[in-house]
């Protein structure tokens, strides 16, 4: 059958900023079999149309690249959805009442009490993550489980100790990462990855579940104008789940149900689990449909809020500790080397100096040892460091892997936690760019939410909210910097830059459409703009109204 020379879709009457500098600008684009074919005016690019060619004109409006998000965790998110949602909570009394009304209920469905997402720095009455007693006194008859915003700390009460099989551990015996009172008993606070066996005793999900959970997810970023996202989903709802969800993204890709790109940071803890995966057959930038595997990921550290991220120094509000390092320096060098030798690039979870330094010097030296060309390892996060290490970044050619929606909460306690000389340092945005390093933008949600257009306001103003104080504005990036950190440079770090990113031809037509020109605008005007369109390959995923 002899093919069609029309173009499938043509946008005209736009205003499309391509951050592709052969053609910067233009106002008409044409889109075949799901790649860009022609970008000019509206005359040379509606000339191409046929009887079947869908003409959609923009009507002044802006499109861009579509955008990606490179740090999330979609199924965690997913699960936040089911629980308690604290995140708005501006007190613990609000904590308590929400708790309370929800144990009238557990007690008769014979449940637990899932809280999730507080952040004790918003709290105006209490700043403190409640423990054990403190979750007593809201229900001693029904298990309490309260998880900070961060995900690195979850708090007990007794009887949730009791049925996670936790009661009896002592500070002196136990193997997992968890804290004690005065009186040797655990206080109720529960940390990283000991956090698991928690939440296995009362949450299991089927593959069919995950499918299902994953696709709502891959519909509300795509109602966000996001095309892709590096999600984090293995091992995070339950320990070793992660064939399940293999299966899920394979079934989901086998019905094509992905609305939207996955690249997974793939992450593992133990050696055995990175083999159990190596054996499946699985390797890096294999893809099933929409979804690939990226880079083995590793947890370092934790969380500053919860002063569990690795400094090198102890905390100048908290002299007591230094925070929780999750890996010898030897163990993260098997694990990194493991993976690196089988073809994966590497990326990090690092919040506090001290993880980023064992990272760093972890990297450079699998690297010397077995050089590969063009890995593209990065620091996922990037936080707390000063310029000798942010310099390292140029010299290994790292991917900085940031939230600039941080801010809004961190901005409070950095100072506090780390000293203003160390605190100018650090989310030093305008360095990397001047650096030339590759610099890509995330949410980390359900630890904030992936809404792109707010996150671009905090990387150029670096205000708390919307016309609130500036913290170091001069570390700040330009709208068209930020912009770039969740289209071309995100592409960049998942190995995708000659297929999106840009809106280029010979690329996939993932793309964003605007209500308005976020260029021309006000900055405080991200928080009002709409996406109206978005589409992956040439399929609109989302239509606004």
């Amino acid at each position: 059958m002899r093919r069609r020379n029309g173009m499938d879709t043509i946008f005209y009457n736009g205003v499309i900023r391509t951050l592709d500098k052969a053609y910067p600008q233009v106002s008409a684009m044409a889109v075949k079999d799901g790649v860009i074919l022609r970008l000019g005016t509206d005359q040379e690019v509606l000339s191409l149309a046929d009887a079947n060619t869908k003409k959609i004109d923009l009507e002044g409006r802006l499109m861009l690249p579509g955008f990606s998000d490179t740090h999330l965790h979609m199924l965690f998110y997913a699960t936040f959805k089911r629980r308690i949602d604290l995140v708005d909570t501006t007190s613990y009394e609000e904590v308590v009442r929400l708790c309370k009304a929800d144990a009238e209920k557990a007690r008769k469905e014979n449940r637990w009490v899932i809280g999730c997402n507080f952040n004790q720095v918003n709290w105006s009455d209490v700043n403190k993550i409640p423990d054990r007693h403190d979750l007593d006194a809201i229900a001693a008859d029904v298990p309490v489980f309260l998880q900070r915003a961060c995900g690195h700390i979850v708090c007990l009460n007794t009887k949730a100790l009791q049925l996670a099989g936790l009661w009896d551990e002592r500070a002196d015996t136990t193997q997992h990462t968890m804290d004690f009172g005065e009186d040797g008993l655990p206080n109720g606070y529960v940390r990283e990855n000991s956090a698991m066996c928690v939440q296995s005793c009362w949450e299991r999900f089927t593959v069919n579940d995950i499918k299902e959970m994953l696709v709502t997810v891959c519909k509300e970023a795509a109602s966000k104008g996001i095309v892709q996202v590096h999600s984090d989903d293995f091992n995070l709802v339950a320990d070793d789940d992660f064939a399940d969800v293999i299966q899920a993204y394979k079934e989901l890709a086998e019905e094509g149900r992905l609305p939207i790109r996955v690249n997974e940071q793939i992450r593992f803890r133990r050696a055995e689990q990175i083999q159990r995966f190596l054996d499946m057959g699985y390797r890096a930038n294999d893809t099933l449909g929409r979804f690939k595997f990226g880079p083995i990921k590793f947890l370092c550290d934790g969380s500053l809020g919860s002063h569990s991220a690795a400094m090198r120094q102890p905390y100048r509000n908290d002299p007591g500790t230094k925070g929780l390092l999750l890996f010898g320096d030897e163990e993260l060098y098997e694990l990194a080397e493991l993976a690196y030798t089988n073809s994966f690039h590497l990326v990090a979870h690092c919040i506090g100096d001290a993880a980023l330094e064992q990272m760093l010097n972890t990297i450079q030296r699998v690297s010397r040892t077995h050089p590969y060309p063009d890995r593209r390892n990065g620091i996922i996060h990037c936080q707390i460091m000063d310029q000798a290490q942010q310099d390292r970044f140029k010299e290994m050619n790292l991917v900085a892997y940031v939230q600039p929606v941080f801010l809004k909460a961190d901005s409070k306690v950095v100072d506090d936690c780390v000293g203003p000389e160390l605190g100018r340092q650090s989310y030093n945005w305008r360095r990397y760019e001047d650096l030339g390093v590759h610099m890509c933008g995330g949410s980390d949600c359900p630890v904030e939410p992936f809404d792109v257009l707010p996150n671009l306001y905090y990387a150029v103003t670096r205000r708390d909210g919307r016309n609130g104080p500036q913290w170091y504005p001069e570390n700040g990036v330009t709208l068209e910097e930020a912009v770039e950190m969740f289209t071309s440079e995100a592409a960049y770090a998942s190995y995708d830059e000659d297929r999106y990113g840009t809106l280029t031809v010979g690329k996939y037509a993932d793309l964003v459409v605007l209500d308005r020109n976020i260029f021309e605008r006000p900055l405080e005007e991200l928080f009002d703009t709409q996406v109206m369109l978005t589409m992956v390959e040439g399929e609109i995923v989302y239509q606004r109204g």
